[in-house]
């Protein structure tokens, strides 16, 4: 006699597709490891830091050609202690200063003929003193440094030594450091430290070549030391 051996009903159970409800656990469940994940793959691979450092570069090339195209002088302006930059754009005989006596000379000067001025007018007069506009660079006039990503700091031959921030809060204190391009094609030499407020000790260097303006991103800090070894401390004394 043969026996025909039916399937047990936890069979069919063990074999049925997933319900909605399963779906949903489940779609939550890689939603909540998903953005549990993206923080710290992003401090593994410094995502703000290679992010921030990439525009900033990219931002260098753009002004350098477009100071030559439009007869014009750029400067960006890092405001290191608020953690943002933004473009000005100024007269194409724009002179700088040839070492940082002079420009600490001159920004005394500066601010002595501010008094005269309320505090309304200021910003104002330094515009009009200055003869830099800021100007929009990718549909942005101010570019906040993203995430985790701060200034290590900037240096140029108008400064002694690499600017950093100094973690004051009045905003005559704070420190903001100015980096030129200019209609001729030349740029002033530049180092632009990009950390990261968990790791001070990582982050990316954005290097402005003396001349030619050509820029180099190093996946490093660097300072000035590292970069332009044989470059002078100042520029060459006038007769």
């Amino acid at each position: 006699m043969t026996t025909t051996r039916r399937p047990s009903l936890g069979g069919h159970r063990a074999r049925r597709g997933f319900t909605l409800l399963e779906v949903m656990v489940v779609i939550a469940i890689l939603i909540a490891v998903v953005a549990i994940s993206i923080p710290a793959l992003d401090a593994i691979f410094s995502l703000d830091q290679r992010s921030a450092a990439r525009d900033l570069a990219l931002t260098y090339e753009r002004l350098h050609d477009e100071a030559v195209l439009r007869n014009v002088t750029f400067r960006i302006a890092y405001h290191l202690d608020e953690n943002y930059y933004d473009v000005e754009v100024g007269d194409p005989d724009t002179l700088i200063f040839d070492d940082p006596q002079k420009r600490e000379d001159a920004e005394k000067a500066l601010k002595d003929n501010l008094k005269k001025y309320s505090s309304k007018d200021q910003a104002q007069a330094v515009d009009d003193q200055s003869h830099f506009q800021t100007i929009a660079t990718f549909h942005r006039k101010k570019v906040q440094l993203p995430g985790d990503a701060v200034f290590g700091g900037v240096y140029t031959p108008e400064y002694q030594d690499m600017v950093k921030p100094t973690g004051e809060t009045d905003p005559e204190k704070m420190a903001v450091v100015y980096s030129y391009l200019f209609a001729n094609g030349f740029a002033e030499p530049t180092v632009v430290q990009i950390a990261d407020t968990r790791h001070p000790d990582d982050g990316f260097t954005i290097v402005v070549e003396p001349l030619t303006g050509k820029v180099e991103l190093h996946t490093e800090l660097l300072d000035q030391h590292d970069v332009f070894r044989d470059f002078p401390t100042q520029g060459p004394s006038l007769p």
